[in-house]
């Protein structure tokens, strides 16, 4: 629906030297909040349906033996070779 009201706005570029008040500029001003408005209310129900549809997974639980501190933690890394290196 915006987009018809930006386009008939356009109509023979009477927008270009439209007066402030005048029809055409005021059917752009108001093509342009209507466009404003569909986002915002298409944003409210992309969220709604991301909440209902979509929901977060729940957060994994260590195991029984594991403490808390330490799974929040990346893996160690394996100990370097002990012993003299190959010459390059």
């Amino acid at each position: 629906m915006s987009d018809y009201f930006f386009a008939a706005a356009q109509w023979r570029g009477q927008i270009r030297g439209a007066a402030k008040g005048s029809p055409p500029r005021l059917l752009m001003e108001a093509a342009s909040r209507s466009l404003s408005v569909l986002a915002i209310a298409d944003q409210a129900d992309l969220m709604t349906l991301r909440a209902v549809y979509d929901p977060a997974p729940p957060p994994k639980l260590p195991p029984s033996g594991q403490t808390q501190a330490s799974s929040s933690l990346p893996p160690a890394q394996p100990a370097p070779p002990s012993g003299p290196t190959p010459g390059r």
